[in-house]
């Protein structure tokens, strides 16, 4: 996949992809704001979408809701972790979830509860990420 292009000077686009995944289109809205000067972005707004997705352009980090209609975020997980393309894509867990409901999630998770800021945001995205 080549990488994108800007429009300003022809000059490819390295940054480093960001697949945000919520089904609240306003807190999606945000998100694409807070981390799109540092990253590219992509967005899905249902578990379903956002494995189609991942499995065709290989994000570099997933930004993920847990709760979300159609297949939730546990779930987008299981698939993405059974998937050799995507099984090593590391993922943030953005939610408004009380602290037993995050039980099942995978061990050493990254977890940012809403509402959060654009500071905390992209240091769990560079966090997850290798140099």
């Amino acid at each position: 996949m080549q990488p994108a292009r800007t429009l300003a000077n022809d000059s490819p686009d390295t940054r480093r992809l960001v697949l945000i995944v919520d089904d609240n289109i306003d807190h999606l809205a945000f998100l694409r704001v807070a981390v799109g000067t540092r990253f590219r972005v992509a967005t899905a707004t249902n578990g379903l979408e956002a494995y189609e997705l991942a499995c065709r352009v290989r994000p570099d980090v997933i930004l993920l809701d847990l709760v979300m209609p159609i297949l939730d975020g546990y779930a987008l997980v299981q698939q993405l972790r059974a998937n050799a393309g995507t099984a090593a894509t590391p993922v943030v867990f953005v939610t408004g979830l009380d602290a037993p409901a995050l039980g099942t999630l995978p061990p050493r998770s990254t977890v940012l509860r809403k509402p959060c800021h654009q500071g905390e945001i992209l240091a769990a995205l560079l966090g997850v990420l290798p140099p």
